[in-house]
């Protein structure tokens, strides 16, 4: 039994008249109409589940993108908090490389004639008025040394161990020190208030020159401490008639709380005899 088979030109033919039918048809009548209207309906749910697909696609590149957002923000914010860190140590360690230039250009007649020590204690208050430093008579310190700073005079070595000493403030009140005003060169002597921070004046006659504001500088007499170191300013005049003497107030420019570090000083390159014998014997 014989098949007959059409050929591939004659089934395109057939097709492309049939297609050509159909849409001429589509589009005279209105007979597929209900085809589309189907079509449409059936067509509807896989639309939507490609555009409910589509948005997902989107909202989760947005929240990827998000969230490596968010991971670099925090990258950058922690760089931030290391670098504001490191550049707050670099501002404290350049105050105090400017501290200790301070404290090492205080004007003296030869370098050889200072030493730098480390406060280890203080104790500024009613009862007392003292410092603690690190240096002791392995050091050379020896008792009535004089110690400043780049703001000005503290006081003087009262007591000195091995590798400890004590400087009593100008403001305790066993310790004296010769002044003049810087205005006009009057000379007085200052005495500790037993206060911290201050000292008063109180020797002086009720018609003195001096008023509330007055630089106080070192006198140079007695030959403890050079000539020019500053001491403090003028805080307060009282002038009672009644009493022969002026009450004068003076804050001492240096505050022993707020400082670390002091400046031991050699009045001259050979001492006098007694202290040397002192040094000698502790």
């Amino acid at each position: 039994m014989t098949k007959t088979l059409i050929s591939p030109f004659y089934q395109f033919c057939l097709l492309l008249v049939l297609s050509v039918s159909l849409l001429i048809l589509d589009n005279k009548t209105e007979f597929f109409q209900p085809v589309k209207v189907i079509g449409t309906i059936i067509r509807q749910p896989f639309e939507l589940v490609l555009g409910i697909q589509a948005k997902i696609s989107v909202a989760t590149g947005l929240f990827e993108e998000k969230s490596e957002l968010l991971k670099r923000n925090r990258n950058l914010e922690q760089e931030m908090t290391a670098l504001h860190a490191r550049m707050r140590q670099y501002e404290a360690v350049k105050e105090e490389n400017e501290r200790l230039s301070r404290l090492l250009s205080t004007p003296i007649k030869n370098r050889s004639e200072l030493m730098l020590a480390n406060i280890v204690m203080t104790e500024d208050n009613l009862f007392n008025q003292r410092i603690i430093i690190d240096r002791g008579v392995e050091s050379g310190v020896y008792v009535g040394q004089p110690a400043v700073s780049d703001k000005g005079v503290i006081g003087q070595v009262a007591e000195v161990g091995f590798q400890r000493s004590v400087v009593m403030l100008l403001s305790h009140f066993s310790q004296g020190i010769p002044v003049q005003i810087a205005r006009n060169g009057q000379m007085m002597i200052g005495m500790g208030a037993g206060i911290p921070d201050r000292i008063n004046l109180p020797y002086l006659e009720l018609e003195a020159d001096i008023r509330v504001g007055d630089q106080l500088i070192t006198s140079g007499m007695g030959g403890r401490f050079h000539a020019g170191y500053h001491v403090g300013t003028v805080t307060e005049i009282l002038k009672d008639t009644t009493r022969p003497f002026l009450q004068v107030s003076v804050e001492t420019a240096v505050k022993a709380r707020y400082i670390k570090n002091v400046l031991l000083l050699w009045t001259s390159e050979d001492q006098d005899e007694e202290v040397q014998a002192e040094r000698s014997w502790r």
